[in-house]
Protein backbone atom coordinates (compact mmCIF):
# COMPACT_ATOMS: atom_id res chain seq x y z
CA UNK A 1 0.00 0.00 0.00
CA UNK A 2 2.81 2.41 0.84
CA UNK A 3 4.47 1.43 -2.41
CA UNK A 4 1.37 2.40 -4.41
CA UNK A 5 0.91 5.63 -2.46
CA UNK A 6 4.54 6.53 -3.06
CA UNK A 7 4.27 6.14 -6.83
CA UNK A 8 4.47 9.30 -8.90
CA UNK A 9 1.74 10.33 -11.32
CA UNK A 10 -1.97 9.61 -11.34
CA UNK A 11 -1.65 6.10 -9.86
CA UNK A 12 -0.02 7.24 -6.63
CA UNK A 13 -2.23 10.34 -6.35
CA UNK A 14 -5.39 8.34 -6.96
CA UNK A 15 -4.45 5.68 -4.43
CA UNK A 16 -3.54 8.32 -1.85
CA UNK A 17 -6.83 10.14 -2.42
CA UNK A 18 -8.75 6.89 -2.02
CA UNK A 19 -6.94 6.11 1.23
CA UNK A 20 -7.57 9.58 2.68
CA UNK A 21 -11.23 9.37 1.70
CA UNK A 22 -11.60 5.92 3.26
CA UNK A 23 -9.87 7.00 6.47
CA UNK A 24 -12.13 10.04 6.88
CA UNK A 25 -15.24 7.99 6.11
CA UNK A 26 -14.26 5.31 8.63
CA UNK A 27 -13.04 7.58 11.44
CA UNK A 28 -16.16 9.72 11.29
CA UNK A 29 -18.29 6.55 11.61
CA UNK A 30 -20.26 7.63 8.57
CA UNK A 31 -22.32 4.44 8.47
CA UNK A 32 -23.72 5.19 11.94
CA UNK A 33 -24.21 8.85 11.03
CA UNK A 34 -26.18 7.79 7.94
CA UNK A 35 -28.40 5.58 10.09
CA UNK A 36 -29.19 8.50 12.40
CA UNK A 37 -30.00 10.79 9.49
CA UNK A 38 -32.22 8.08 7.97
CA UNK A 39 -34.27 7.95 11.18
CA UNK A 40 -35.21 11.63 10.96
CA UNK A 41 -35.81 11.48 7.20
CA UNK A 42 -38.17 8.54 7.69
CA UNK A 43 -40.12 10.43 10.37
CA UNK A 44 -40.37 13.51 8.16
CA UNK A 45 -41.35 11.68 4.97
CA UNK A 46 -44.97 10.84 5.79
CA UNK A 47 -45.58 14.21 7.44
CA UNK A 48 -44.26 15.89 4.31
CA UNK A 49 -46.53 13.78 2.09
CA UNK A 50 -49.63 14.44 4.19
CA UNK A 51 -48.98 18.16 4.42
CA UNK A 52 -48.06 18.47 0.73
CA UNK A 53 -51.22 16.70 -0.43
CA UNK A 54 -53.26 18.78 2.01
CA UNK A 55 -51.90 22.00 0.52
CA UNK A 56 -52.59 20.84 -3.04
CA UNK A 57 -56.14 19.86 -2.06
CA UNK A 58 -56.77 23.24 -0.42
CA UNK A 59 -55.37 25.15 -3.41
CA UNK A 60 -56.82 22.84 -6.06
CA UNK A 61 -53.35 22.41 -7.54
CA UNK A 62 -53.84 19.18 -9.48
CA UNK A 63 -50.62 19.52 -11.51
CA UNK A 64 -48.55 20.04 -8.37
CA UNK A 65 -50.15 16.97 -6.78
CA UNK A 66 -49.25 14.97 -9.89
CA UNK A 67 -45.63 16.17 -9.65
CA UNK A 68 -45.49 15.16 -5.99
CA UNK A 69 -46.88 11.71 -6.78
CA UNK A 70 -44.38 11.23 -9.59
CA UNK A 71 -41.46 12.37 -7.43
CA UNK A 72 -42.43 10.01 -4.61
CA UNK A 73 -42.93 7.13 -7.06
CA UNK A 74 -39.50 7.78 -8.58
CA UNK A 75 -37.77 8.04 -5.20
CA UNK A 76 -39.66 5.18 -3.55
CA UNK A 77 -41.17 2.82 -6.14
CA UNK A 78 -44.28 1.13 -4.77
CA UNK A 79 -44.91 3.65 -1.97
CA UNK A 80 -47.89 5.26 -3.73
CA UNK A 81 -50.33 3.61 -6.09
CA UNK A 82 -52.33 0.41 -6.08
CA UNK A 83 -50.00 -1.48 -3.74
CA UNK A 84 -49.09 1.50 -1.56
CA UNK A 85 -50.55 4.74 -0.27
CA UNK A 86 -53.53 6.24 -2.07
CA UNK A 87 -52.81 9.90 -2.96
CA UNK A 88 -56.54 10.70 -3.04
CA UNK A 89 -56.98 9.29 0.45
CA UNK A 90 -54.05 11.38 1.65
CA UNK A 91 -55.55 14.48 0.08
CA UNK A 92 -58.86 13.77 1.79
CA UNK A 93 -57.42 13.26 5.27
CA UNK A 94 -54.56 15.74 5.05
CA UNK A 95 -56.68 18.79 5.85
CA UNK A 96 -57.91 17.15 9.07
CA UNK A 97 -54.44 16.07 10.19
CA UNK A 98 -52.59 19.17 8.99
CA UNK A 99 -51.66 20.32 12.51
CA UNK A 100 -50.20 16.94 13.45
CA UNK A 101 -48.44 16.79 10.08
CA UNK A 102 -46.96 20.25 10.60
CA UNK A 103 -45.55 19.26 13.99
CA UNK A 104 -44.15 16.04 12.52
CA UNK A 105 -42.70 17.96 9.60
CA UNK A 106 -40.99 20.50 11.86
CA UNK A 107 -39.49 17.78 14.05
CA UNK A 108 -38.45 15.43 11.26
CA UNK A 109 -37.18 18.01 8.77
CA UNK A 110 -35.16 20.01 11.28
CA UNK A 111 -33.84 16.79 12.79
CA UNK A 112 -32.74 15.54 9.37
CA UNK A 113 -30.94 18.78 8.49
CA UNK A 114 -29.33 19.02 11.92
CA UNK A 115 -28.30 15.36 11.71
CA UNK A 116 -26.76 15.92 8.29
CA UNK A 117 -25.01 19.05 9.54
CA UNK A 118 -23.54 17.30 12.58
CA UNK A 119 -22.46 14.39 10.41
CA UNK A 120 -20.72 16.68 7.92
CA UNK A 121 -19.06 18.45 10.87
CA UNK A 122 -17.70 15.05 11.94
CA UNK A 123 -16.49 14.18 8.43
CA UNK A 124 -14.80 17.57 7.98
CA UNK A 125 -13.39 17.62 11.51
CA UNK A 126 -15.16 20.90 12.30
CA UNK A 127 -16.12 21.95 15.86
CA UNK A 128 -19.71 21.42 16.96
CA UNK A 129 -22.31 24.10 16.37
CA UNK A 130 -22.61 26.04 19.64
CA UNK A 131 -25.49 28.32 18.67
CA UNK A 132 -28.75 28.48 20.63
CA UNK A 133 -30.97 25.41 20.12
CA UNK A 134 -33.95 27.49 18.96
CA UNK A 135 -31.82 29.40 16.45
CA UNK A 136 -30.38 26.15 15.15
CA UNK A 137 -33.89 24.74 14.64
CA UNK A 138 -34.93 27.82 12.64
CA UNK A 139 -31.67 27.61 10.66
CA UNK A 140 -32.27 23.92 9.93
CA UNK A 141 -35.86 24.48 8.81
CA UNK A 142 -34.74 27.31 6.54
CA UNK A 143 -32.25 25.01 4.84
CA UNK A 144 -34.93 22.34 4.53
CA UNK A 145 -37.18 24.81 2.71
CA UNK A 146 -34.29 25.56 0.33
CA UNK A 147 -33.20 21.97 -0.33
CA UNK A 148 -36.56 20.16 -0.47
CA UNK A 149 -37.90 21.87 -3.64
CA UNK A 150 -34.57 21.35 -5.44
CA UNK A 151 -34.53 17.65 -4.61
CA UNK A 152 -38.21 17.32 -5.56
CA UNK A 153 -37.59 18.95 -8.94
CA UNK A 154 -34.65 16.65 -9.60
CA UNK A 155 -36.99 13.64 -9.37
CA UNK A 156 -39.60 15.14 -11.73
CA UNK A 157 -37.19 16.74 -14.20
CA UNK A 158 -38.54 14.64 -17.07
CA UNK A 159 -42.14 15.75 -16.52
CA UNK A 160 -41.18 19.38 -15.92
CA UNK A 161 -39.08 19.45 -19.09
CA UNK A 162 -41.82 17.81 -21.16
CA UNK A 163 -44.43 20.19 -19.77
CA UNK A 164 -42.32 23.27 -20.51
CA UNK A 165 -41.52 21.95 -23.99
CA UNK A 166 -45.20 21.34 -24.73
CA UNK A 167 -46.23 24.77 -23.50
CA UNK A 168 -43.49 26.43 -25.53
CA UNK A 169 -44.59 24.66 -28.70
CA UNK A 170 -48.23 25.52 -28.00
CA UNK A 171 -47.31 29.19 -27.55
CA UNK A 172 -45.53 29.07 -30.92
CA UNK A 173 -48.44 27.27 -32.56
CA UNK A 174 -46.36 24.17 -33.33
CA UNK A 175 -47.04 20.45 -32.93
CA UNK A 176 -44.08 18.10 -32.47
CA UNK A 177 -44.47 14.35 -32.98
CA UNK A 178 -40.86 13.44 -33.75
CA UNK A 179 -38.06 11.96 -31.67
CA UNK A 180 -37.96 12.66 -27.94
CA UNK A 181 -34.24 11.93 -27.56
CA UNK A 182 -33.40 15.61 -27.24
CA UNK A 183 -36.13 15.99 -24.62
CA UNK A 184 -34.70 13.07 -22.63
CA UNK A 185 -31.22 14.57 -22.79
CA UNK A 186 -32.56 17.93 -21.60
CA UNK A 187 -34.34 16.22 -18.69
CA UNK A 188 -31.15 14.40 -17.70
CA UNK A 189 -29.13 17.63 -17.86
CA UNK A 190 -31.71 19.40 -15.69
CA UNK A 191 -31.63 16.55 -13.16
CA UNK A 192 -27.82 16.62 -13.03
CA UNK A 193 -27.79 20.40 -12.55
CA UNK A 194 -30.29 20.14 -9.69
CA UNK A 195 -28.30 17.28 -8.13
CA UNK A 196 -25.16 19.39 -8.36
CA UNK A 197 -26.82 22.43 -6.79
CA UNK A 198 -28.19 20.43 -3.85
CA UNK A 199 -24.84 18.72 -3.27
CA UNK A 200 -22.94 22.01 -3.54
CA UNK A 201 -25.22 23.66 -0.99
CA UNK A 202 -25.00 20.80 1.51
CA UNK A 203 -21.25 20.25 1.20
CA UNK A 204 -20.51 23.97 1.25
CA UNK A 205 -22.85 25.22 3.97
CA UNK A 206 -23.84 22.46 6.40
CA UNK A 207 -20.43 21.20 7.50
CA UNK A 208 -19.17 24.13 9.57
CA UNK A 209 -16.16 24.48 7.25
CA UNK A 210 -16.47 25.67 3.67
CA UNK A 211 -14.10 23.57 1.52
CA UNK A 212 -11.91 25.34 -1.05
CA UNK A 213 -13.57 25.99 -4.39
CA UNK A 214 -11.90 23.27 -6.45
CA UNK A 215 -12.51 20.35 -4.04
CA UNK A 216 -16.08 21.58 -3.48
CA UNK A 217 -16.82 21.67 -7.22
CA UNK A 218 -15.32 18.21 -7.76
CA UNK A 219 -17.14 16.76 -4.75
CA UNK A 220 -20.48 18.24 -5.81
CA UNK A 221 -20.01 16.96 -9.37
CA UNK A 222 -19.16 13.44 -8.19
CA UNK A 223 -22.09 13.57 -5.79
CA UNK A 224 -24.45 14.61 -8.58
CA UNK A 225 -23.43 11.60 -10.66
CA UNK A 226 -23.65 9.17 -7.72
CA UNK A 227 -27.11 10.41 -6.71
CA UNK A 228 -28.36 10.15 -10.29
CA UNK A 229 -27.05 6.59 -10.59
CA UNK A 230 -28.82 5.72 -7.34
CA UNK A 231 -32.05 7.28 -8.62
CA UNK A 232 -31.89 5.29 -11.86
CA UNK A 233 -31.25 2.07 -9.92
CA UNK A 234 -33.85 2.84 -7.26
CA UNK A 235 -36.61 0.62 -8.65
CA UNK A 236 -34.25 -2.37 -8.73
CA UNK A 237 -32.91 -1.66 -5.25
CA UNK A 238 -36.36 -1.27 -3.70
CA UNK A 239 -37.78 -4.34 -5.46
CA UNK A 240 -34.83 -6.35 -4.14
CA UNK A 241 -35.92 -5.51 -0.59
CA UNK A 242 -39.71 -5.43 -1.07
CA UNK A 243 -39.82 -8.83 -2.81
CA UNK A 244 -38.42 -10.58 0.26
CA UNK A 245 -41.40 -12.67 1.53
CA UNK A 246 -40.00 -12.88 5.06
CA UNK A 247 -40.51 -9.14 5.52
CA UNK A 248 -44.29 -9.34 5.02
CA UNK A 249 -46.12 -6.08 5.76
CA UNK A 250 -42.84 -4.43 6.75
CA UNK A 251 -41.46 -4.72 3.22
CA UNK A 252 -42.44 -1.19 2.12
CA UNK A 253 -41.05 0.61 5.22
CA UNK A 254 -37.86 -1.44 4.99
CA UNK A 255 -37.52 -0.49 1.32
CA UNK A 256 -37.95 3.21 2.16
CA UNK A 257 -35.37 3.00 4.96
CA UNK A 258 -33.00 1.24 2.57
CA UNK A 259 -33.30 4.01 -0.02
CA UNK A 260 -32.89 6.83 2.52
CA UNK A 261 -29.87 5.10 4.05
CA UNK A 262 -28.15 4.76 0.66
CA UNK A 263 -28.74 8.44 -0.09
CA UNK A 264 -27.28 9.50 3.28
CA UNK A 265 -24.30 7.17 2.80
CA UNK A 266 -23.66 8.70 -0.63
CA UNK A 267 -23.66 12.22 0.85
CA UNK A 268 -21.13 11.35 3.55
CA UNK A 269 -18.93 9.40 1.16
CA UNK A 270 -18.80 12.41 -1.17
CA UNK A 271 -18.13 14.68 1.82
CA UNK A 272 -15.18 12.43 2.74
CA UNK A 273 -13.89 12.75 -0.82
CA UNK A 274 -14.27 16.54 -0.73
CA UNK A 275 -12.38 16.77 2.57
CA UNK A 276 -9.65 14.46 1.26
CA UNK A 277 -9.23 16.63 -1.84
CA UNK A 278 -9.02 19.77 0.31
CA UNK A 279 -6.52 18.11 2.63
CA UNK A 280 -4.15 17.17 -0.19
CA UNK A 281 -1.45 14.49 -0.10
CA UNK A 282 0.79 14.22 2.92
CA UNK A 283 4.13 15.86 2.26
CA UNK A 284 7.32 14.10 3.34
CA UNK A 285 9.49 16.04 5.80
CA UNK A 286 12.03 18.23 4.07
CA UNK A 287 15.69 17.32 4.39
CA UNK A 288 18.27 20.07 4.51
CA UNK A 289 19.25 23.08 6.50
CA UNK A 290 16.87 23.62 9.42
Amino acid sequence: MRFLEGQKGWLGEGFGLGMRTSIRFTRSRATLLAAGTTYYLFLALFSILTLAYGVTAALGAEQLAAYITEAVSAAFPGLVGQSGLDPELLRGTAQVTSIVSTVGLLYGSTGAVMGASRSLHAVYGAPNNTRNVVRVRFWAFGWFLVLAPIILLSFVSASVTADLFTRLLSALGLDWSGSTVLLSVAALVLAMVLNYVSMHLMLGHLGGIRPPRSPLVVGAAVGAVVIEVLKQAMALLVSFVVDKPQYGALAAPIGILFVLYLQAMALYAVASLTAALAEGPARPPSVGTP
